[in-house]
Formats: structure tokens, sequence, C-alpha cells
């Protein structure tokens, strides 16, 4: 095996620059992360929710052995697969409202440009509604779609016909409103934006249920007054339930919250077990729109990764889920406790174990505490504990196989952190 500084150098000399930690994993189990130099870590990242499942599940490693030992690849635009079928058959039973038909690719933002292809061709049309500070891919497509400048600078032309609108962030409303008296002012912009910004073109809305970078909840009626805009003027509701879906919000897609049934949806992430896999469905009726070869993906809808996805499925069916919900309520408990306790928590959001913390400089001003962050985050690292961070809010993914126990473990840890610097707070 190699030494850690081997791997590092080896990461300096001949891969990009896109490492944003300084550990070198070699082993996972459950929620917690074992570097080269022995040091274990407690990871609320969970790789951006892929190992949603946890570290070293014994039956999802099962499934994809005993299915690696049958077949490791059929190229599913060429032949039929058996993983494939079951694997679609079982997001058909799981999914919201009227989807029946999956495309089975590698990665969320791979379905999200599918999504926008298989809308554009259904409806006829090119323009696409947006939010600002969504996070939809990097590809050239699902950047475009993307409301995020770190993600999109320098690397322009993008798609034409894009709009967006302002997003449902309650804490920092972009028109200056606050809730409930706005009257969702944030949804209803969609109204005016159809009316002077478009050229009454518009394919469909793409929009996270509950939005990745910063993790922004909406407001209760948002999305039903976004889907009834959409009704009315016969645009798509496409939900990117990439980070969103598969029980991470304590339901088994976040829409489901505010029974919202999309026209299309994009999943990945947490859909292979761990593997790469990616999937975006839609109604019998939109998905009739695709012929052959409209969209195609060589390695998409892997045997070894749909067994895996298939496996995953089934444990959410059988509790995950309902423990999602129940731990991320008590996690969101644990946190309200701190942000009573230190000046520089601004919120708490989110649901089930989907969750955002966010550090101000006051909490008057809401000025955001971004350098703090940081330093919250070092501090944190080096106690043994790995949380993602977008500006001056920490993104909160465990595992949905968590217990009280490492909640209790991870508050107090975050807890220590902050300590040491509340005294840059008066």
């Amino acid at each position: 095996m190699l030494e850690r500084e081997e791997v590092l150098e080896k990461y300096k000399r001949y891969i990009l620059k896109n490492v944003v930690e300084p550990i070198v994993p070699y082993k996972g189990e459950g929620a917690i992360l074992k570097d080269l130099n022995g040091k274990e870590y407690l990871d609320f990242t969970t790789g951006y929710s892929v190992m949603a499942m946890g570290y070293g599940n014994s039956l999802i490693r099962k499934a994809i052995q005993e299915q690696l030992m049958k077949l490791e690849h059929c190229c599913h635009y060429l032949f039929f697969s058996i993983q494939a079928a079951n694997l679609a058959e079982k997001l058909c039973e799981i999914t919201p409202g009227n989807l029946k038909k999956s495309f089975l690719c590698n990665s969320g933002t791979e379905a999200v440009e599918g999504a926008i292809r298989l809308a554009r061709k259904y409806t006829r049309s090119h323009e696409i509604f947006a939010l600002f500070r969504s996070h939809h891919g990097r590809s050239m497509g699902a950047a475009s779609i993307t409301g995020n400048y770190i993600e999109k600078k320098g690397m322009g032309p993008y798609l034409a016909g894009i709009h967006f609108l302002p997003p449902p962030y309650c804490f920092r409303c972009s028109l200056r409103q606050t809730y409930p008296e706005c009257d969702l002012a944030c949804a209803e912009f969609m109204e005016e934006a159809l009316r002077y910004a478009t050229c009454k073109d518009v394919a469909c809305i793409i929009l996270e249920p509950i939005m990745m970078d910063v993790v922004i909840v909406p407001p209760n009626g948002y999305l039903k007054r976004i889907k009834r805009i959409c009704e009315e003027n016969d645009i798509l509701f496409v939900a990117d339930e990439v980070q969103s879906g598969l029980g991470r919000s304590g339901m088994m897609f976040a829409v489901e919250h505010w029974g919202i049934k999309p026209d299309i949806m994009a999943l990945g992430k947490a859909l292979g077990g761990g593997l790469p896999l990616g999937a975006y469905i839609a109604s019998e009726a939109v998905s009739e729109a695709f012929e052959d070869m409209d969209f195609a993906s060589s390695s998409g809808g892997n045997p070894l990764a749909c067994a895996a996805g298939i496996e995953m499925i089934n444990q959410l069916q059988k509790g995950l889920v309902k423990n999602s919900k129940e731990v991320g309520e008590y996690f969101m408990e644990r946190l309200q406790e701190l942000k009573e306790e230190h000046k520089s928590v601004g919120d708490v959001r989110g649901k089930g174990l989907f969750i955002g913390l966010e550090l101000v400089k006051d909490q008057e001003r809401k000025t955001p505490a971004v350098n703090e962050a940081e330093e919250v985050k070092r501090i944190l690292r080096d106690k043994g504990l790995l949380l993602i961070r977008n500006e001056s809010t920490f993104r909160i993914l465990p595992p949905l196989t968590v217990n009280k126990e490492d909640i209790d473990k991870a508050v107090g840890l975050i807890d220590d952190a902050l300590r040491e610097i509340d005294k840059n707070y008066r």
C-alpha cells in the first residue's frame, strides 16, 4: 500500500486540481472513514450523499459481488439488461405521480442533461427557468442552468434561453421580503419573467425541491404556486432530486413534503449505493417524445450499479426513510439548542438528514461569516468530524443509517468548535 505522502505527491503531479480535504481514506465502516495516517473521522459529508447507506454496507456489497460473478457490463442501449429492467420498475413504483419510464445513466449531472433535452423535445420549446443559487451539475448543459458564478466562471458561453428566478431563501431573501407577509413573491416572480423576459417559448422549470449548496428549504406553498403557474402555461415541472431524493429529506423524495407531482425527475448520487449511477424518469406521455438514440450512455445503467441501487431502495423501504425523518428531527433539535447558545449561528434549516447550519458575524445584519465558517470546518476536521462548507453554511449529510449517539457526538464537536471562535463575537 502507498504511504499517505506518496498519494498526495501523485495527486500533485498527475491529477487536476479538485481535492478539498487533505485526507487519504483507505477504509470505511458505517459513518466512520479511516485515513492512511490512522486517524478516524465521523463523515457527515457521505461523499456529497453518494454513500447514503454508509460505508461497508454488507447487503449492498453482497448484491454487487453476486452480480459481478454473472455479468459486469451490459450496454442496455444495445441489449436488454435484467438489472436495468428491475431498477426501472422499482423507480416507477416509488416515485410520486405518474412518473413511469426511466433512462439510466452514470450520474446526476448526466440525468439533468437528459431531463432538459427530453423537456425540450416533448414541448418543442427551448427556454428554461432555473433558480439563482441552484446547482445542477458541471457539464455545459447542467452548468447553464446552475445559478452559481463559482461553477461557471471563465467557461462560457453557455446555453441560450435560460432565465433565472429568485430562490425561496427566506433567511436571505433576494427580494428583501419577509415570509409570510411576502405572499410568496419569489414564486410570483415567475409570472413577471414569463411576461417580460421570455419569448413565450418555455419548455420547463428545473429546480431542486431542497436546494443543495446552502440548503434552502422552500416555505410552505412555494412549490405548489410554481406548479400551478407551470400548469397554467403548459410548462413542464422538472424536479432535480439528485441530492434531496431517496430518503435524504425524511421522505422518499423531497417533493412529497409538499404534495408535488413532477413531470420529470432527475436522480443520482445515492442511487447507485456507492457506485456511479444516475436516472431521469418521466411520465409515459413525456417519455414517448424520445426516439432511438436521442440520448445514450455507453456505461449508464451498469448491472453492478443497478444491483446496488435495487438493494439500496429495498433498505430505504424497510425503515431507513423513517430513520432519516426521526433522527433528522432529533439532530435539528440539538442544533437549535446550539443556535440559542452561540451568536455565530444565524440559522438552522433542513428536513430529515439534509441540514444546513449557517454562521453569521452578527445576528441583526446576518453578515455571512465565511472566514469563520472555514475556520470551524478546519477545527472540526482536526477533531474528527467532516462537513461540507458552502459560503457561510455547512451542508450536513450524515448516512441515513446514522443513530442518535453519532448525532450527539457530532453536536458536541460542533459546540466545541463554535466556542473556539466565540471570542470574535461580542
